[in-house]
């Protein structure tokens, strides 16, 4: 598996999911006024759950932050160096030693979504009005925001009310526990993310939204994934330090073809300046389906470089070939991960995410395909209470045989645009409306599709 390091200083956020959606005009109304009952629904749950927090943990809640919209994303990867002869700082901004020990967030979010493709089919198309209510909590104890020790957990669960298609009804969950400990020259770390999922999107716990569907398969169905990752870091001097990461992810399909996935690499970093760390290393791997395909191999040599130009622009690389070995043949492709965020102003925030790397096709047995992906977000705060936000992704799946016999000429081009705009009612409550546009161009015209959504939102945060 590739990862990419990020320095260790990079504040780590809990971002409620942005389901932001609008329907059309001529249901708008019904649909305020049932996110309005479910909203009433979603605040007694809240209250309930805070309930059951002791009362001498209520007044150590973290301070709200009111700004909405997409958080930039963090490097993928492991731990950063624990030496403490070279702070890396992020945004100028060094570690708040005076850290709560203990605090938590609680939200809730309400969509009303229409949906006119909820198959996301080419052949069967059907619409639908859908409500979701989303209740998620993230509790944190130690030093989470500085990055040292820590123990963090947050989850999501998604419940989906269909208005018509009763029978998808369904129930959605989202879970990381994450933890830290720096021993001074080793630092290890743990983490356990599961995806309960049912439907056509691979959400995370930062979108829920649907701009990742699940375009190789192509229709709803019943994940569950499971992913372990141990990642450590040793000093070997003040420029010069180690770093690995072992990890275990199991997709597991209901009807469809499961697979698991066991990676470790090694690399040796070097701290350049305060501001920029370059590593070299390599990665190996077993890949495992279930169905005809045998037992795949791989190796990565990787190059990575963590990047803090200003307190304006950050920027994470890694970038290598990979060459993997099934059946009777073999391939080389190129590898990378990027994650970067851009600060032109306070209230601005650009950033941008892609990776490529080769994955086991569910639907189609016997079959590997390169995943290519890039993502860009746009976000912007007017007047401290509006939030503007425009998102753009592309994602191209390049299918290969995997086993003798198996050979599918497909190739998908997977395209999603998605403006949103939020209204901070309170510091504790905001209302919002989005558009979801998202198409997939297939070689196979079974899997070709466009969707689109409208919706309104209203979200809770303590």
């Amino acid at each position: 598996m590739l990862t990419v390091f990020r320095p260790r200083l990079f504040k780590a956020r809990f971002v409620l999911p942005g389901g932001r959606k609008c329907p059309t005009v001529a249901i708008f109304l019904p649909c305020t006024l049932r996110v309005v009952s479910n909203l009433a629904f979603a605040a007694s749950l809240v209250v309930g759950t805070l309930t059951l927090l002791p009362l001498i943990t209520r007044g150590q809640a973290t301070e709200t932050d009111t700004t909405s919209g997409t958080e930039p994303p963090l490097p993928a990867g492991g731990i950063s160096r624990p030496s403490g002869d070279v702070q890396v700082e992020t945004n100028g901004n060094p570690v708040n030693e005076n850290f709560r020990r203990f605090r938590y967030d609680l939200g809730v979010t309400v969509r009303e979504v229409y949906d006119d493709n909820i198959n996301i089919s080419s052949i069967n198309r059907i619409s639908d009005s859908i409500t979701v209510i989303e209740p998620a909590i993230h509790l944190g104890f130690g030093d989470s925001a500085g990055g040292f020790n820590y123990l963090t957990l947050d989850y999501i669960a998604s419940v989906y009310f269909f208005a018509d298609q009763t029978e998808r009804d369904t129930v959605e969950h989202l879970i990381r526990l994450a933890a830290q400990h720096d021993f001074g020259h080793l630092v290890l770390g743990l983490s356990q993310e599961v995806r309960i999922l049912d439907g056509t999107n691979l959400n995370t716990l930062s979108n829920t939204t649907g701009v990742q569907a699940n375009t190789d398969v192509g229709a709803p169905s019943r994940e569950n994934t499971y992913t372990t990752t141990v990642d450590a870091t040793y000093d070997l001097t003040g420029k010069l330090f180690l770093s690995g990461q072992v990890s275990y992810a199991m997709y597991d399909y209901e009807t469809l073809i499961s697979s698991r996935q066991a990676s470790a690499n090694l690399f040796i970093n070097y701290v350049y300046s305060p501001k920029l760390v370059i590593g070299l290393g390599a990665t190996g791997g077993v890949n495992s389906s279930d169905g005809p395909t045998s037992n795949e191999t791989f190796e990565q040599m990787n190059v990575r470089t963590n990047y803090i130009v200003s307190g304006k622009i950050s920027l994470s690389l890694s970038a290598g070939l990979e060459f993997r070995q099934f059946g009777d043949g073999d391939s080389i492709s190129p590898v990378y991960e990027i994650a970067g965020t851009y600060r032109p102003f306070e209230n601005t925030v650009i950033t941008i995410a892609g990776s490529r790397r080769t994955v086991s096709s569910a639907s189609l047995a016997g079959q590997d395909y390169t995943d290519t992906n890039i993502s860009v977000t746009f976000s912007q705060r007017l007047f401290s209470r509006l939030n503007l936000s425009l998102g753009v992704g592309y994602q191209n799946l390049d299918y290969l045989s995997a086993t003798n016999g198996a050979s599918t000429a497909r190739n998908d081009d997977y395209f999603y645009i998605e403006p949103s705009i939020d209204l901070d009612i309170t510091r504790y409550w905001s209302i919002g409306f989005y558009y979801l546009h998202r198409q997939d161009s297939s070689t196979v015209a079974l899997f070709s599709f466009y969707d689109n959504q409208f919706g309104v939102r209203t979200s809770l945060t303590f």
